[in-house]
């Protein structure tokens, strides 16, 4: 059985493996992109601590640098850096970009861990937080 590390940071030179571990969103985020030469409206299909996988916005450069605010039902906006990593085109046709955030600091990584370990315990509960009391 393979150890698995729940919680260490992530880093640039971890594989695209070892990222898949990472939980992803389950539910509806969207994400304003800005670059130096403006913004863009996307939907975030796929998210997790490491990047995300955005589409239904306009194409960037590989390796542009940006500013990602993504906006998730229930949680204040998350603003952080990240890279253009990936560029491609889904089966059905529609174009794709996979960015790879640039954590300036713990703060931004632990922010995208709670709202993807809330939207977990949300999707196993029906949307009911356990009562606690």
């Amino acid at each position: 059985m393979e150890t698995q590390v729940v919680g260490e940071p992530s880093q640039p030179n971890i594989s695209a493996r070892e990222r898949r571990r990472y939980p992803r969103t389950l539910s509806h985020v969207e994400a304003v992109v800005r670059t130096r030469n403006g913004c863009g409206r996307y939907e975030v299909r796929n998210l997790s601590v490491c990047g995300a996988l955005l589409t239904v916005g306009p194409q960037l450069a590989l390796d542009t640098i940006v500013e990602v605010d993504l906006y998730v039902a229930e949680h204040p906006p998350i603003r952080v850096m990240a890279r253009v990593a990936h560029l491609g085109v889904h089966d059905a046709g529609q174009p794709y970009l996979g960015v790879e955030f640039l954590h300036r600091s713990d703060e931004t990584e632990d922010e995208i861990q709670a709202l993807l370990l809330d939207d977990i315990e949300r999707s196993q509960t029906q949307g009911r937080i356990a009562d606690l009391a």
